[in-house]
């Protein structure tokens, strides 16, 4: 890696021959970044900005410029940032790509680009079999941290309306498309991560995108079509034994209330004591039937007078 060195002071034109840097006198510092001190040129970029080209430096690839302000303040602190590499010495990282450009505005308008943000917005998505025609790298926010993501581009004539693009919340896949979290483990981490709209303090929502959702669906359509019918077993049976217990909860509870208006019973620190059931309620009382020995006299006052 080149290297910071001396400056090779001209005499007669009172620069450096490597960098050149005009001085006064000669420099005695030693902040020579070694090739020519000029503006970045087309075809040219930092080391840094590589990755979001998708592009890497080849082995034994030199710098070719250093790139400096007019006050020279990078190379005066030694920055190893600022060395240019003409993209001749690099190569592609990821094949599969299409096109990397450092950001919207660097992609040739021929390309008549849109990207996916842009599409969601207009409620578009790709036509079948489209590409990419460009990608570019973006941030994304996700528990807290941000990171970098690639952004797809498309031929705008290439599109059409549709909501494949589009993202569904975890809830939905849950309400609408009927998966477990075990469905939700097999289709992977979500495509997006965004803060609640609702509640600042609720926990990111997951997203994920409607089109790798149904291409997962569609991949697994048998075992998926298997568990819908399973489903549906449990939560008709679920349901069933739902209504029973509800319908156990209002018995006992109309089964508690003939007990305290029975001339039988009394309320104790420990509960309803029974005189004729002590040991607790007959069998089958009260899911099959109410206790037959239930004794209520609506005017106790009108019994005592016709005893005596």
């Amino acid at each position: 890696m080149t290297k910071f060195t001396y400056h090779d002071y001209d005499k007669n034109t009172k620069s450096c021959k490597v960098c050149g840097r005009v001085f006064g006198s000669k420099p005695r510092t030693n902040n020579c970044p070694g090739v020519p001190v000029r503006k970045r040129k087309e075809g040219e970029d930092f080391e840094v900005n590589l990755y979001s080209i998708n592009r890497r430096l080849k082995d034994n690839a030199k710098p070719i410029a250093y790139a400096d302000y007019n006050d020279f303040s990078q190379s005066k602190r030694r920055d190893y940032s600022n060395y240019l590499y003409s993209l001749k010495d690099t190569e592609i990282v990821d094949p599969l790509l299409p096109p990397a450009y450092e950001s919207s505005a660097n992609i040739p308008k021929e390309l008549n680009a849109i990207s996916e943000v842009e599409m969601r917005q207009k409620k578009l998505e790709p036509k079948q079999g489209a590409e990419p025609v460009a990608v570019t790298r973006e941030w994304k926010k996700e528990d807290g941290e941000f990171y970098r993501y690639w952004l797809y581009y498309y031929n705008e004539r290439d599109t059409q309306s549709g909501d494949s693009l589009c993202y569904i919340t975890k809830g939905r896949l849950k309400s609408e498309y009927s998966l477990s979290d075990g469905w939700l483990n097999k289709l992977g981490k979500p495509d997006l991560f965004l803060e609640n709209p609702h509640y600042h303090r609720s926990p990111m929502m997951k997203l994920y995108k409607i089109s790798r959702v149904r291409d997962f669906l569609k991949a697994n359509a048998e075992e998926y079509a298997e568990w819908l019918v399973k489903r549906d077993k449990f939560v008709i049976n679920s349901k069933r034994l739902a209504e029973k217990r509800k319908i156990a909860k209002e018995r006992r509870s109309h089964q508690n209330e003939l007990c305290l208006k029975c001339q039988s019973s009394t309320f104790l620190d420990d509960g309803i004591f029974c005189a004729v059931h002590p040991m607790g309620l007959p069998e089958g009382v009260p899911e099959d039937n109410y206790c037959p020995d239930y004794f209520y006299f609506a005017d106790y006052s009108a019994f005592e007078d016709s005893e005596t």
